[in-house]
């Protein structure tokens, strides 16, 4: 009986633990969306590079190479570096 109660605090205490470092990624991952802006360099989930063009409530505009822009969700931002002065 004693191993029982032992056993659910110490699973309750995992269960606690995993939910809270989920919100605390959850609110990582809000806070680099929000943070998007013109001219910062990003890096997006599927493995391609490039700079915000544009940014809108829930879209941004990369450009990758000169001429090519492509249209993604803010989700798809796994990273962004600082926006480039002077440019």
């Amino acid at each position: 009986m004693t191993y029982d109660i032992i056993l659910l605090a110490v699973l309750a205490g995992m269960i606690l633990l995993l939910v809270g470092q989920n919100r605390k990624r959850r609110k990582d991952a809000e806070k680099l969306i929000e943070s998007v802006t013109v001219g910062a360099k990003v890096l997006l989930h599927s493995g391609i590079k490039g700079v915000v063009t544009e940014v809108t409530d829930s879209e941004v505009v990369v450009e990758t190479t000169p001429k090519v822009k492509i249209r993604f969700v803010k989700q798809a931002i796994r990273s962004i570096e600082p926006a480039v002065e002077g440019n």
